[in-house]
């Protein structure tokens, strides 16, 4: 949470004319058994640059905790949303 919205450009619709509303972006990718993430793909199409913005994010944010299997680490799926909210103010 800390990290994206540190490194989220919220600009970037806004400069690109999104009309106004609440946009959840949702980029799935696989977390490997090491915490490293890969095939990182944005499942949603609002456009205005928000999935390619979340994308360059997510795929800069470095290593995930994996997720356990009976205390073993294993790789998964995970789907992250990451909501825009575009107003006037």
């Amino acid at each position: 949470g800390k990290f994206l919205m540190k490194n989220l450009n919220a600009e970037i619709p806004v400069n690109k004319r999104a009309p106004n509303g609440q946009y959840k972006i949702i980029i799935q990718f696989l977390v490997e058994k090491d915490g490293t993430t890969k095939n990182h793909e944005a499942v949603t199409r609002h456009g205005y640059g928000m999935e390619e913005e979340c994308l360059r994010v997510l795929k800069s944010s470095g290593n995930w905790e994996p997720a356990l299997r009976d205390g073993q680490p294993v790789r998964y799926y995970r789907k992250q949303p990451i909501t825009f909210v575009i107003s006037e103010d």
